[in-house]
């Protein structure tokens, strides 16, 4: 099967991506350094290049496989690629929660998992949206 993507789409859409979690963090920074018993003063310094390399690349390997599921289901709507795009995010949820929860190395509160998972929710439902709307024929 033929798969078109709308590739300029995307591109600005894991631009949209990422500034997203920027936005996100700068609304719910602060609870969630709370949630993680640290102040601002405690990583202002310790930003390198790589977590943002890497935050881009999940960025760019997000909205492309949202863009191939979303054109191999051919959506009749913009809500049907809400759709694609809220089921994958309930299985990295799922995932994501699982290990924060039980794992023996981790054990965050609801709190924080939401506000990690929100980022990506948001981003995901709005790519969505779009890459259904705006997909090739």
């Amino acid at each position: 099967m033929n798969v078109r993507i709308n590739h300029l789409v995307v591109w600005i859409l894991i631009v949209v991506y990422f500034l997203i979690g920027w936005a996100w963090y700068a609304v719910f920074g602060e609870i969630w350094l709370n949630q993680h018993a640290k102040a601002a003063t405690d990583i202002e310094h310790t930003h390198t290049f790589g977590p943002y390399v890497l935050a881009f690349v999940a960025s760019i390997l997000i909205n492309y496989v949202l863009a191939i599921l979303i054109a191999r289901t051919n959506p009749e709507s913009p809500w049907c690629g809400v759709k694609v795009a809220l089921a994958l995010w309930v299985v990295l949820f799922l995932e994501y929660a699982t290990i924060s929860v039980f794992s023996a190395f981790e054990t965050n509160p609801w709190p924080l998992i939401c506000i990690d998972m929100g980022r990506p929710l948001l981003g995901m439902l709005i790519s969505g949206f779009v890459l259904a709307r705006f997909r090739k024929g």
